[in-house]
């Protein structure tokens, strides 16, 4: 057995029926793979739905725990696994018919790495224009991959990616602390990065996401991503930066977010006087409106994680303040040097003045 697909789920049932019977009808031999399927406490038709596919138990495995969260999940399905590779996609992720074969050439061909393939959405969803700007970076964003060959850990989406056992095993697994579908799997692949992991891009392992999300959808799970993103911070502070804490305890991100959504309730105007198109409901404008009660809880928690509630206005004072006494410490040394040189330059000024017989000829007239 040389993969095994890892499939956490959570009352996802017809969702996970397709995505089974896409994993199971691949062009891979069945012989090369299993298929695991984690159910972390769904409460609808699951169980009905992993047996409807009539898999037999060499092909496809299922087990049942109580809710915990994907991370959790995932650590299931790594136990029970006998294969060597673990390829983990998500219940809402139908896969290419060739996605084990593409992951297994690579793993053949790149040695011992961990392997992204492409996401994007399924071709039943209608794209609408916020979704393909989710596809451009905010969720997906794998055009801003630089290097395939070496990838940083922010494209790490378990929806879509393989590793060596052994690398998991050697950091412990995911960290069950992160109890929702938001930067456990990046914080597992920074772990195993550190240990020496290359993590390579290959699109032509492709999973066709089949998850319209709308705005409003997508404004609740970047809540939950925020969470996560100060968990992750608090274990690993040297991915303050790249996970943009300070930026988002800053004031102007709020102003930011006010004036965009400022302009975006003009345009809904201007394309209702354009198409006559009817005006969107008053509770969605009103939704824009400023939260005060979640204003307050959001600078509670950037004062617990940093101690002030605007963590770079705090670090320029310091550094203000340090720029200001090397500013002093040089006036006082340049000045000082200044002196110094005034005087050697009159000295040379005076013996020159001698040496030519100014200061004799003076001497004689007295």
């Amino acid at each position: 057995m040389k993969l095994t697909v890892v499939v956490p789920t959570h009352n996802r049932c017809e969702l996970l029926e397709r995505t089974l019977r896409g994993l199971l009808n691949q062009t891979a031999s069945p012989t090369e793979y299993e298929i695991i399927v984690v159910d972390d406490g769904s409460t609808d038709a699951t169980t009905e739905a992993v047996g409807s596919v009539g898999a037999p138990e060499e092909r496809l495995r299922y087990f049942w725990q109580e809710n915990k969260g994907p991370a959790a999940a995932r650590n299931r399905g790594l136990l029970e696994a006998r294969g060597q590779i673990i390829l983990f996609t998500g219940d809402d992720c139908i896969p290419a018919d060739n996605l084990v074969e593409q992951h297994l050439k690579a793993q053949d061909e790149c040695g011992d790495v961990g392997v992204v393939g492409l996401v994007t959405w399924h071709p039943e969803s209608e794209k609408t224009p916020f979704m393909a700007y989710l596809e451009s970076g905010p969720q997906f964003g794998f055009g801003k991959v630089e290097n395939p060959e070496d990838v940083p850990i922010w494209h790490f989406y378990t929806a879509n990616c393989s590793v060596q056992r052994h690398w998991l095993e050697q950091v412990g697994g995911f960290d069950e602390d992160f109890k929702y579908a938001a930067f456990e799997d990046m914080e597992v692949a920074h772990r195993m990065k550190k240990e020496g992991l290359r993590i390579v891009y290959r699109p032509g392992a492709k999973a066709y996401h089949h998850h319209p999300t709308t705005f409003e959808q997508h404004l609740a799970r970047q809540r939950v991503t925020g969470i996560s993103a100060v968990l992750l911070y608090r274990k690993h502070p040297e991915l303050k930066v790249e996970l943009g804490i300070a930026h988002a305890a800053r004031m102007t991100t709020a102003l930011k977010f006010w004036e965009a959504a400022t302009e975006y309730a003009f345009a809904l105007g201007v394309r209702e006087g354009l198409t006559g198109q009817e005006q969107p409901a008053w509770d969605e404008i009103e939704a824009l409106h400023r939260d005060p009660t979640r204003a307050e809880a959001g600078r509670a928690w950037v004062r617990e994680v940093f101690g002030t509630v605007d963590p770079d206005k705090e670090e320029l004072i310091d550094l203000r303040a340090e720029l200001q006494r090397t500013k002093q410490e040089w006036e006082r040394v340049a000045s000082r040097r200044l002196y110094r040189w005034c005087e050697a330059l009159a000295k040379a000024g005076w013996s020159l003045l001698r040496a030519v017989g100014i200061g004799r000829h003076r001497a004689r007239r007295e």
